[in-house]
């Protein structure tokens, strides 16, 4: 009984290590690879949208936690890996501002 017992503890413990990237990850990564510095506010609302202030001033507003990934392309693509300065999601375009101080509307 104790081997099934072990064996099921064991299984919950890596279920729990493979889930999906938690608002905690989501947090450090928008503090490397957004920001470029410290995170000032990393807020989550009810509806998903998320609201993300750097301490250099960066701002950041998206629609879910999903499109910090579609940010990071935005950055490569558009930015040359410079940083955002500023970034808006609505429900049809993509709004951001790369350091250079180039501001870019596409859809998407």
């Amino acid at each position: 009984m104790k081997k099934i017992s072990l064996a099921c503890v064991f299984a919950l413990v890596l279920a729990g290590c493979s889930s999906a990237p938690k608002q905690q990850d989501n947090y450090q990564d928008a503090s490397f690879e957004l920001c470029n510095t410290e995170v000032k506010v990393y807020s989550v609302s009810d509806d998903g949208r998320v609201r993300i202030v750097c301490s250099d001033g960066s701002k950041f507003q998206l629609n879910n936690e999903k499109t910090l990934d579609i940010m990071r392309d935005i950055n490569v693509d558009y930015c040359t890996g410079e940083g955002l300065g500023k970034f808006n999601e609505t429900s049809r375009y993509y709004t951001f501002q790369c350091k250079s101080g180039a501001l870019i509307n596409i859809n998407k």
